[in-house]
Parts: structure tokens; C-alpha cells; sequence
């Protein structure tokens, strides 16, 4: 299965309207959009936000190590972790260090692909099921 290429076809209409005025891909992030590796890294926030933004990561990685990953997370680091849409996902929310704003992580495995998210005060209501909507129809 081909990787997609942007990061807006990704997403359903009802998140991206939670995303209407967020920048994407901002070059103050680093690098995003498809890269040399074949991963797509799409950086959702405005650099001048001190906390408010969020980063997925979707890229190859087979079941053996995702699993161990997995594992090691729910085990070790508190992550919840369940069986939808036939892959594995695992997730955990947090109060930042600094500002009052909830932070966390969301993970999806499943067919030797990873979607990864970080995010910091950006949590749009259905962003993870969304990419695996569009990644499996």
C-alpha cells in the first residue's frame, strides 16, 4: 500500500474543519509533507503558538517492532492500548509541564503502517479514525 502524499486527503471533512484556521506544514517545524524515507509527516500549528499544535508521522514499520513498541508503552508508560479497526492503538493524555493545556500521544498500528501523533492543545475530535478511514477503506 502507497503512503499518501498530503496530509489534507487524509482527513475527513468534519476534522478539517476543526483544522480551518490551524497553518500546515509550517517551515519553522522542520521538515514535513512526504519525505526521502517515504514517510509523511504533516505538522498541524502556528510557530508563534507557545504550545498549541499537533505532529503525525505515518511510516513503514513491521509488526514485530511495532508491537514491541506498543507493548513497551502500555507497559512501562501508562498508555491504553486496544484492538479497533482491525489494528492496534495506543494512547495517553497528560497536563503539560508548563501551561494549563492537555498533551498526549496516539498511536495506530496496523498493516506495517504506524500513524504517530503528538500534540500539545490540538486534539481535533476524530483525527486518528479519520487517517485510518482514508488509509483503509
Amino acid at each position: 500500500m502507497p503512503l499518501p502524499g498530503d496530509c489534507r486527503e487524509i482527513l475527513s471533512d468534519a476534522v478539517l474543519a476543526q483544522l480551518e484556521d490551524v497553518p500546515l506544514n509550517d517551515p519553522a517545524f522542520g521538515d514535513s509533507g512526504l519525505l526521502d524515507d517515504g514517510s509523511l509527516v504533516c505538522n498541524w500549528g502556528s510557530p508563534e503558538a507557545d504550545t498549541s499544535g499537533l505532529t503525525t508521522r505515518i511510516s513503514r514499520m513491521d509488526r514485530g517492532p511495532a508491537l514491541d513498541m506498543l507493548n513497551a508503552l502500555a507497559d512501562d508508560e501508562g498508555y491504553a492500548c486496544y484492538t479497533p479497526h482491525e489494528g492496534t492503538r495506543c494512547e495517553k493524555s497528560w497536563q503539560n509541564e508548563q501551561y494549563p493545556v492537555t498533551d498526549g500521544r496516539t498511536l495506530f498500528w496496523r498493516d506495517d503502517l504506524l500513524i504517530d501523533t503528538r500534540y500539545s492543545n490540538l486534539a481535533p475530535k476524530g483525527y486518528t479514525t479519520s487517517i485510518v478511514e482514508a488509509l483503509w477503506p
